[in-house]
């Protein structure tokens, strides 16, 4: 069963035929049950702290747990729907030279007093330096935490990405992002960055 209808969504504030859309959100792209297994997976894994482009580490910056999809074959189908939303949302708006996944899929996890404050999923090396668009998945139903929402801020008005579960954001690996803090309860979500050669 195909999951996720992609949509551009405008800026807040937009109006008008000449307003630009900075992101694409999927409502739908993974089902309840799927979103409960990706969050049992997580629970079964050896989590880490959670760290910064390039393998810093800053808990003024970022405060959370994380984990690594494995490459299993019971897991293959993860990869393969983030690939077809990534495709899909890059037809539909961005038109970005692709070549795939560098890296291996995230998961992570936000609790009381975890966050992520405002940062570029962009950075330098062989490997941060190759994203161009990022995925976000909600994995956890919206009345089980409060706080920490997504962020995007594409143009100085900061959009809030919806909460509902299963639902995914692409946006440009670029763009102003943050998880605001977790006043209570667990967020769970999974990330995917899309890679491909530098921008000329």
């Amino acid at each position: 069963m195909a999951h996720g209808s992609v949509t551009p969504v405008l800026p807040p504030s937009a109006g008008g035929g000449n307003s630009l859309a900075y992101w694409i959100v999927i409502p739908n792209a993974f089902s309840a049950d799927e979103c409960r297994h990706l969050t049992d997976v997580f629970a079964q894994l050896d989590a880490v702290n959670g760290g910064l482009v390039a393998g810093r580490f800053d808990q003024n910056v970022r405060q959370s747990a994380l984990v690594w999809v494995p490459e299993r074959e019971d897991l293959a189908w993860v990869d393969t729907r983030m690939a077809r939303l990534a495709a899909d949302a890059n037809r539909q708006l961005f038109n970005y030279a692709l070549d795939g996944f560098d890296e291996q899929l995230q998961m992570a996890a936000y609790g009381p007093g975890h966050y992520y404050d405002w940062h570029i999923d962009r950075g330098q090396g062989s490997t941060a330096g190759r994203r161009k668009l990022t995925l976000s998945v909600q994995l956890t139903q919206p009345d089980a935490y409060a706080g920490g929402e997504l962020e995007i801020n594409a143009d100085g008005r900061p959009f809030q990405a919806p909460r509902d579960q299963g639902t995914a954001v692409v946006f440009a690996a670029t763009t102003l992002h943050r998880v605001a803090p977790v006043l209570s309860g667990l967020r769970h979500s999974l990330v995917a960055w899309v890679h491909g050669p530098a921008f000329v």
